[in-house]
């Protein structure tokens, strides 16, 4: 129920009256399950950035090529959430303004650093990246990047698509020329 409310009406719309009663609980048994209000946000947070990560993987695991597969990572991604508005709403929007960038790049840093780091880790081992990338800064740089574009995303009307063609060159510069 609190996905769906800070989706329709943004996180700071959301009282916890409001949400018990579309919940059909009293305040008491939400405040027993969380503390307050940004509590509930980072629950729904971790819930749809586990989907998004999980919806990438998945997609990506069609990509049989170790460099397609790193270059399609910022497509994606945005393709993803592009089809899911919840996930671009929650994940790009709502969540770094009521979490503050701190809590919510550290709850974000987990699973979406680790599928990056582990793409880069991939091409290091095939000697696929130019001499002096460091997969661990490099990770953190895309996911930054990735980050970025997707709340350009979420704000625009235009959606995701130029940000896409800009993360492919990107990343792009990071591999040996062929």
């Amino acid at each position: 129920m609190a996905t769906e409310l800070f989706t329709s009406q943004g996180f700071s719309a959301v009282t916890t009256t409001v949400l018990s009663e579309e919940a059909g609980v009293t305040r008491g048994a939400l405040y027993h399950h969380f503390a307050n209000m940004t509590e509930v946000m980072e629950a729904v947070f971790e819930q749809a950035e586990s989907s998004l990560v999980e919806a990438v993987i998945r997609a990506l695991e069609s990509v049989d090529d170790p460099r397609q597969r790193f270059l399609a990572l910022g497509g994606v991604t945005l393709d993803v959430v592009a089809r899911d508005p919840v996930l671009l709403r929650i994940v790009f929007m709502e969540a770094p303004a009521a979490l503050g960038w701190a809590r919510w790049r550290a709850l974000d840093g987990g699973r979406s650093l680790a599928l990056i780091r582990g793409l880069l880790d991939d091409l290091a081992n095939s000697n696929e990246l130019v001499a002096g990338v460091e997969p661990g800064v490099a990770a953190q740089l895309i996911l930054g990047a990735i980050n970025e574009a997707g709340m350009h995303a979420a704000a625009s009307t235009k959606g995701p698509a130029s940000a896409a063609g800009q993360l492919e060159l990107m990343c792009r510069g990071l591999l040996v020329r062929r």
